[in-house]
Formats: structure tokens, sequence, C-alpha cells
């Protein structure tokens, strides 16, 4: 033995003195081996681990002292501090220092934070949390990693600042599924929340303000005026608002507004409503159909959508305008987007190669034509293999229709049952030839006939064939400035042959109510897709057309389409609908984006007996990514419409870029329309445009406007 072991052997040592050391070293040892007892945890319990630069041992608290990059796990959980004091005994982390709590996805910042192993609860202190784009923070938060309520709490769009949107509240609870609630909260911008909210729920995957609108300015038929539209959290699904627009030339316009997103065991329901009520004291002049406006003007615009099932979906809206001229008047915008109203419910049940659907559309307006349906139910079976190369397909459906002239007259009403079935074959007994041959019919029953018949049935037969050609090349040119890697051309020959034999007899006994509209297009082909079933013409028709399409290889698609350019008439063998001429004018389509700077299309409808163009529609685009944007517009319908339109914008910086908008109208000889603004971001959440536009012809408009308008990114 050596000797200086003997020697502490054999000296006596005072028993309070010898006591101290060896609890000394029990605790050392308790410390020593902290990492491993911590791993070795029960059966079923999550395991821990500590770690850090540097380690030390309290011994009046028994408290194992981490500093320097400290590190506490807990099975999911992680805390991360610049000094982390665990407590064996009672199962207690202490973190002080740049804390950062974790558990998943979730993180917490905080300036102090207590968790006990026992319950996995915590308390912090200056907590800071959420989920993009939204940031929480409070003077204290406690709770568990599920759960979390936090005192004195501010939500904000982003990070805090004076223009962000701010919710306060004495108490707030953040659920780890997203989901924040709140009772006596008070919203606003910034350090100003003057809109007080009883109740607030709201899930942090939704917009918290789905909708925002602000503007104001100036019009000379709506004198000075300020708008605002804002919908707030009414339950997790549901936002309530309203819209109020002050005008002082007319007076006030408000009414409520909601928005509402609901998941019930994964079937979403979706809607919004909007609606404006106003006594105009203003010049209001007359609807499309002559008729003084009244005073008393109001609209209602209501559109929802809901799954039942996973085949079964329902689509309804509503648009009421008590005179034609309300949106016009006070939201050009939305007006010129939608200038005939429709309201309509649509149930669709979707089976096994086919569906079926429930279609009902009402006129609660008084100054549009609408074919109403009251209702209308369809079965449709889709194309359907009979045999190997035969495919059959069938429609049938039950139509109350009612139509009632604007402005008064006799109301037509017809109930049709309508069915039509064919038999098409598929060919293609060469890879770059393929055609189909169809046979089908179409029988039309009217319960209410006209012409002195109480009744009429149609019965319409069908021949017809599809054919194409398909046809490519390849050709091995290479370009660097436009990016090109060799060029494929395809080509495809098309034709189409309809043949209805007397198409347009019983005319004189149909309500003709699903009638043909006007359009510069050519018309839908084939018995079975006409939707005009009311107004048919003679139909003995050959359709030619050939599409192009030139590619390129493309490193992350794989090709990309550098120009399509389609050509199509018809050739009517026989008989012919009135005005209309045996051979029809040309239509070509054509869209060029042979760079991404660079788009440009086209649509022309060339007459080849008069020799004349009848429509011509160009635009070109171009751009230097967000630097910069120019785009030419054109239209033109003989003898209606001859305009251009000049939209540039230029980016001046990362806070402001020019907008303007030259519309021309080459028959008038006038500008419609001279726009010129600037739009402003503001800390990534607001966008803001100064207006200035000026206006030219007769028009219900101002002849000058003045506006700042208020977008919102992005909550």
């Amino acid at each position: 033995m050596p000797d200086h072991i003997a020697w502490e052997l054999a000296c006596p040592l005072p028993p309070a003195f010898a006591a101290r050391c060896l609890i000394r070293l029990c605790l050392k040892l308790l410390f020593l081996l902290t990492p491993a007892l911590l791993a070795a945890a029960p059966a079923g319990a999550a395991s821990s681990e500590l770690s850090a630069r540097t380690t030390g041992y309290d011994d009046r608290t028994g408290e194992v002292i981490m500093t320097g990059e400290a590190r506490f796990t807990d099975g999911e959980v992680l805390i991360e501090a610049d000094e982390i004091r665990y407590q064996a005994t009672a199962g207690s982390v202490v973190a002080t220092g740049a804390v950062r709590f974790t558990r998943g996805a979730q993180r917490i910042l905080a300036d102090h934070i207590t968790y006990r192993r026992t319950d996995r609860t915590f308390t912090l202190t200056r907590p800071r949390l959420g989920t993009h784009p939204y940031y929480l923070s409070g003077r204290s938060a406690g709770g568990t990693p599920d759960r979390v309520v936090i005192t004195d709490a501010t939500a904000s769009i982003r990070e805090p600042g004076p223009y962000q949107p701010t919710l306060k509240a004495a108490e707030l609870t953040y659920e780890a599924d997203g989901r924040i609630s709140a009772t006596q909260a008070r919203l606003g911008v910034g350090s100003i929340q003057p809109i007080s909210l009883p109740r607030v729920s709201h899930r942090l995957n939704l917009p918290f303000i789905s909708y925002v609108s602000l503007s104001a300015g100036y019009r000379s038929s709506l004198g000075l005026f300020g708008e605002a539209g804002m919908h707030f959290p009414f339950s997790e699904d549901t936002r309530l608002g309203a819209s109020l627009g002050l005008y002082t030339k007319r007076g006030l316009m408000a009414g409520p507004s909601a928005h509402y997103e609901l998941d019930r065991a994964g079937r979403t329901i979706h809607g919004d409503l909007k609606s404006g009520f106003i006594n105009d004291r203003g010049d209001r002049f007359t609807d499309v159909l002559g008729r003084a406006v009244p005073a008393q003007r109001a609209y209602v615009q209501w559109w929802h959508a809901q799954e039942f099932t996973e085949q079964l979906k329902l689509t309804a809206q509503l648009n009421y305008w008590r005179d034609s001229e309300i949106l016009r008047d006070f939201r050009p915008q939305e007006f010129y987007a939608v200038q005939e109203p429709d309201s309509y419910l649509e149930a669709i049940h979707t089976g096994t190669n086919a569906f079926s659907s429930l279609f009902l559309r009402v006129q609660p307006n008084s100054y549009h034509r609408v074919q109403e349906r009251l209702p209308e139910i369809s079965f449709e079976l889709l194309p359907q293999a009979l045999a190997p190369g035969l495919y059959h397909r069938f429609r049938g459906s039950f139509a109350a229709l009612q139509e009632s002239p604007p402005g008064g007259g006799p109301t037509l009403r017809s109930d049709r049952f309508d069915a039509y079935y064919a038999v098409q074959g598929s060919l293609a007994p060469r890879p770059w030839l393929s055609f189909a041959p169809v046979l089908g019919g179409r029988l039309t029953h009217y319960a209410r006939g006209t012409g002195g018949r109480g009744d009429y049935t149609r019965a319409l037969g069908e021949i017809g064939l599809d054919g194409e050609l398909r046809g490519s090349a390849v050709f091995d040119y290479k370009n660097e400035i436009w990016k090109i890697d060799g060029l494929r051309h395809l080509v495809t020959p098309r034709f189409s042959y309809r043949y209805v034999p007397n198409a347009e007899r019983g005319r004189a006994f149909i309500p003709p109510i699903d009638r043909r509209t006007f359009m510069t297009y050519l018309p839908t082909l084939g018995l079975g897709d006409i939707r005009h079933v009311d107004d048919l013409g003679p139909m003995h028709t050959l359709r030619l057309g050939v599409d192009n399409t030139l590619q390129t290889r493309d490193a992350v698609y794989g090709s990309r389409d550098l120009l399509a350019f389609n050509l199509a008439a018809d050739l009517r063998l026989d008989d012919r609908p009135a005005g209309e001429r045996r051979l029809s004018s040309i239509h070509a389509g054509l869209n060029l984006t042979p760079a991404p700077w660079l788009e440009f299309e086209l649509y022309q409808s060339f007459s080849t007996q008069q020799h004349t163009l009848q429509e011509f529609n160009t635009g070109l685009t171009l751009r230097d990514g967000d630097a910069w944007a120019l785009r030419f517009s054109s239209h033109y319908l003989r003898g209606q419409i001859e305009e251009y339109v000049v939209s540039p914008r230029l980016r001046l910086n990362e806070a402001y870029e020019t907008v303007a908008r030259f519309h021309y109208d080459a028959r008038q000889r006038r500008f419609n329309e001279q726009a010129f603004g600037l739009r402003q971001n503001l800390h990534n959440t607001w966008i803001i445009e100064y207006l200035a536009t000026f206006y030219d012809g007769p028009r219900r408009e101002s002849s000058f406007g003045l506006s700042l308008r208020v977008e919102v990114l992005g909550f």
C-alpha cells in the first residue's frame, strides 16, 4: 500500500468534517452520472440529455449548472440557452439568457423558462412565438408544449412595427395546431387599437383579416369620397364585417359583409358576402332601359361552395342589384368584370364515368334578360367502351324554363325534356392517322308548344367524322441568346364533319328560350354539345384546321413551347343559316413565347368572300424581371371596335413603382382613359396606390378621378 494512502487511513478525521466530505463526494458522483441517469428513464418515458461547453455544480441548491451553448433535450422538447440549471430531484430545468424552446415545428423564444419534466409544463418570461406570418409576444406565459397561455399578449402580422396590423389582449391562448383565442381583445395598427373585439378565435393558417379595402379620393360624379371594408374574426371559420363608403355628392353607403371557410370532417365550405345600401341624393340618371334610377339603391353579392361528400358538391351565387347601374357608379372595378349579374345554384354528383346535376337559375333583377331554369335536372354518361374501338355516350335532362323580357312583356315558358345518345368509333390505322366516326340522335319534347301546338316533339339524327393527322420534324438548332436547345415542329391537320338533316324543322312550335347568342369564334360543332337547342339552323358542315407547335428542350420542364399557330374554318355544304356564307371566315390564333421576357398573342378572323378583316386582337408583353414591364394590346371588331391600350410599369426601388394606362379609341379619335399612378410597398404588408385618371367621351363615370387605394398583402 502506498505511504500517502496509508497515512490518510491512519489519520482520524473529525466526524462533522468527514460527513461533509462524504456528502460532497456523493453529490459530485451524482453530477458525473447525471447524463446516464437522464438517459436511463423508465420504460415508455422520453430520454433526456444535457450538454454544454462548461459544467458545474451548486452545493447549496443541488443543481447541475451548464453554461456556454447549453442544451437540454427531453424527448421532442429541446431547450437551448446561455445557462441551464437542472435539479434532478425535482426534475426541473431553469434556463436563462437567449432561451430557445423547440418542439417539432413549434419554436418559442424567451428571456427565462422553468420547465418541469414530471408534467411537461413550463413558465416563460417575455415569450416570442408564432407561425409565419404571425408574431406573438407577451409579458409572461405558461402551459404545456401543446397549449400556451400568454399574458399581456400582442399578436402582429410579421414583425411588430408602426404600420403592422396588431391585436392586443390581456390573455391569449396559443394551441400547437396553430389556433389562437382571446377575449376582450383590441385590434388596430401599430400601437393604436381602436377596434374592440369581445371574442377572438382564429387559425393561423388562415388570413386573420380576410378582406381589407381602404380608398379615398375625388371623382366628379361622387365628390370627395372615402371607402373602407374589413372582416374581423368571429370564430375560427367565420369572419364578419362591413363595407362603408362616404360620398359628398351622394351620401353614405353601408352594408354587412362576411367570409367563411369551414372544414367539417374533411369537407370544406367556403363563402363570401358583400352588400351596400344608400339613399342616393346625387345625379342618378337612367338605367339600361332608360328608366329613372331610384334614390333607394342597394346590392347584395353572395357566393357559396360546399362539399357534402367526395361525390356531391354544391355551388351557389346570388347577385341582386336594385338598379343596373349601382356597381358601375360605386364599385366600377367589380362592374367591369361582370356587367350582367347571374344568380344560380348547382349541385353535382359524380359517379363512375357519369355525373348528374341539379341546376337552378333565377332572375332577381328586372333589367337583364335571363333564361331561368326552375330547375334543370340532367344526367350524363361520359364516353364508355362498348367494344374495342367503340364508345357510346348519353345525356338526358328535364328543364322548366322561363324568360321575362326586361321592361315588361309576355313571359316565355317551356317544360322541356331533352335526350342525346351517340356511338363513336376510335380508329388508328397508322401511328400518324386517327379518325372517329359518329352516329347520334337527339330527342326533344316540349310540353308547352307555340304556334297553336299544345306540345311538340322533335327527333333529329346526326352523322359525323372526326380525324387528325400527326407529323413532326426535329432540327438541330441552338441559340444561346434565346436559350434554344434544338427545335421540334409538331403539325396536326384536323377535320370534323357533321350532318343533321332538317335540324331547323319545328321552330315555329318551339318556345325560343335557349337560342343563339352573338359570338365571333367558330360555333360548337356536334349535335350533342349545342346549347341553343331551341334555335337550331341547318347543319351540314365540314370544319378544317391545322395546329402547329414549335418546341425546344428545357432543363426544368423537359420542353417548352416557343410558338403555337392554329388555323380553322368551316365549309357549309348545304343550306345555311340566313346571313352566313358557304365558307366561313378563316380564324387564326398565334401565341409566341420565345423567352420569359417576351410574350405575344394574336387572334384574327378574315372573311375570304369580302377580303376583309372581321376581327383582330393582339397583345405584346415585354418585361425585365421585376424591374419593368410594358404591355401593348389592341382590339378590333369591324364596324364596332377599334381601340389600343398601353400599360407600362417601372419599379423605382424596393418600395415604389410607377403605373400607367392609356386607352385610345381610334373610331372616336379620343383617349377613353388616361391613368397615371404610383404604387408603394409599405413594410411588405400594405400596397398604397396613388392614381389620377382622366376620362373622355359620353359616360356615367367621372371625367376626372383622383384616388388613394390601399391593398393588403397576405393577412
